[in-house]
């Protein structure tokens, strides 16, 4: 039995490899052949350990391994000159790479983790022993047929003009287009979801919307962040507001990048970040991966001097955020 790796859109992610464990035969497993390791706690001798020990009166063993490659990635952009870290990561882990065509037929091994860059050291080892899914979220007209997709799949229908809509306010964010379009089924049961439905759920999507602004001005996508802070501000949202999104977002990532970097477990990061909402926590972990201490930090003064600036009338507040996400694309 290959190994698997799947990695990717958080959403798409955890389906497949639900489709991949059922097509493998390994979905009815007993509890004490399941096994489940957080990339960056596992031990190579530990994972081989697990992954060369015949199942217990079943047919196979299964193995997750969430997150390992992501930890050969940088946690920000410092990384990408190239340190010594990765390539220890990779030697870290090379018996793996050596073991995976030795292990037994009766073992099901699956990396799982978010989207990786083409020069992840890991992905490059095991790519030639593993089966790779890319699994990204879609854009432009496939996005547009995975939401009729779901909506179908959820027993409704949804007409043109209500896809755009929804995609236009939500992006393809898939965990909350897939939320959103739940409580749209629901609303609209037994006829079809047009535009208006979509205007009068505007206020969970606005929310939605928000996030979304916030996410894309973090991770520097001008044109997503600039054409939703501009609908933001149709939307009777102000730049105070908008910046205070935007500090409280910064607040969260640096919060669970130092989590993160303590190692600090997932069941715990609710309580670190004084929120009970799975959505928030899931979103800003997520962000957190992706950008370094000093990254958080650099944004943060930056929304401070824009804060700043508005507020002592040297800066016209939509201009003034306009530039902030300027400045936020030209640190990458």
């Amino acid at each position: 039995m290959p190994a698997y790796l799947l990695h990717g859109d958080s959403f798409l992610v955890p389906r497949r490899l639900n489709e991949l464990i059922s097509e493998a035969g390994a979905a009815d497993v007993l509890d004490a052949n399941r096994h489940r390791l957080i990339g960056s706690q596992a031990k190579p001798g530990e994972l081989l350990s697990m992954c060369n020990a015949l199942p217990f009166m079943d047919d196979y063993r299964l193995v997750v391994v969430d997150g390992l490659l992501g930890t050969a990635e940088s946690q920000g952009r410092s990384r990408r000159r190239g340190s010594s870290t990765d390539s220890g990561v990779a030697a870290q882990w090379q018996s793996l790479g050596d073991a995976i065509p030795q292990m037994p037929g009766t073992t099901v091994l699956v990396f799982i983790d978010r989207a990786l860059g083409a020069n992840n050291p890991l992905l490059r080892m095991l790519r030639p022993v593993s089966q790779v899914e890319e699994l990204s979220a879609p854009a432009g007209e496939a996005l547009a047929r995975w939401v009729k997709s779901v909506v179908e799949a959820k027993g409704a229908n949804i007409g043109p003009a209500a896809i755009r809509s929804i995609t236009d306010l939500v992006g393809n964010d898939l965990w909350t287009l897939d939320q959103e379009l739940e409580k749209l089924a629901l609303y609209c049961s037994g006829r079809e979801i047009q535009d208006t439905d979509v205007n009068e759920m505007v206020s969970q999507v606005r929310e939605a919307n928000i996030f979304v602004a916030v996410d894309a001005m973090i991770d520097g996508r001008p044109g997503v962040a600039l054409r939703l802070l501009h609908q933001l501000n149709e939307d009777g949202k102000e730049a105070p507001q908008i910046i205070g999104m935007v500090e409280r977002q910064l607040r969260l990532l640096a919060l669970a990048r130092d989590a993160i970097d303590r190692g600090v477990p997932q069941s715990e990061m609710k309580g670190r970040l004084g929120t009970s909402s799975d959505f928030v926590v899931r979103k800003t972990t997520e962000q957190a991966r992706r950008h370094s201490m000093p990254e958080i930090v650099w944004r943060y003064n930056r929304l401070l001097e824009t804060d700043l600036a508005i507020k002592k009338g040297r800066m016209e507040p939509n201009l003034a955020l306009e530039l902030l996400v300027g400045d936020e694309v030209a640190n990458r």
